[in-house]
């Protein structure tokens, strides 16, 4: 039984790369063979026919790079309403900022808080399946709130902008919390114990 599995997943892996080398060599010849014909055609004065074998080809390509771009953003954002989901709560008390911190919160660097950020931030909640409910809280607070709760002596300008989620207002549990803590690093989430621990250092901002 094992070696027919084995079997079975190599044929899988060959079928595959003979996949892959048919597409990589079906694109090759959508972008050299209109080129070299176009430019023949071209050379020999057939300017009509030269010019549509550049143009429609690359204008297909060009079109159907343009789609899948678009396919992506769409199921990306299945909320379209992402940014009004959330309820914008500034804290500059250090006891809601220390129980942020006691929670390992999620946080993240930002420059502004705008409609584009928050709908990017919940559509990624939303795909990562951690939403408990449609709304939404989301801290906000700056460098010297963080220097007012754990001493001046934070590695943090006082100007830094923050947000930050508790993670106990978010759906984690033992079977999605490996890939969560994983993801968030795509878009620069971080938590907010380590923000606190190891200053700036390694920080990317959300965008």
């Amino acid at each position: 039984m094992r070696e027919r599995d084995v079997c079975q997943k190599k044929n899988m892996e060959n079928k595959d790369k003979k996949n892959n080398l048919f597409f990589i060599v079906l694109i090759c010849i959508w972008l050299i063979g209109p080129f070299i014909i176009g430019t023949v055609l071209l050379v020999t004065d057939h300017v009509v026919g030269g010019v549509l074998v550049y143009v429609i080809p690359y204008g297909c390509l060009v079109g159907l790079t343009l789609w899948k771009k678009k396919k992506q953003k769409n199921e990306f954002y299945k909320i379209k309403d992402g940014s009004t989901r959330f309820d914008i709560v500034p804290v500059s008390d250090p006891e809601t900022i220390r129980a942020l911190y006691d929670d390992s919160a999620l946080a993240f660097f930002v420059e502004e808080i705008d409609p584009e950020l928050l709908n990017r931030l919940y559509n990624w909640l939303n795909n990562e399946g951690v939403l408990k409910s449609e709304r939404l809280n989301l801290y906000t607070f700056c460098g010297q709130n963080l220097k007012n709760a754990f001493g001046e002596s934070t590695r943090i300008r006082s100007e830094e902008k923050l947000i930050s989620i508790f993670l106990k207002d978010l759906d984690i549990n033992d079977s999605n919390k490996k890939q969560f803590s994983q993801d968030r690093l795509q878009i620069g989430g971080r938590w907010l114990d380590d923000i606190v621990e190891n200053g700036k250092e390694g920080r990317k901002r959300l965008s």
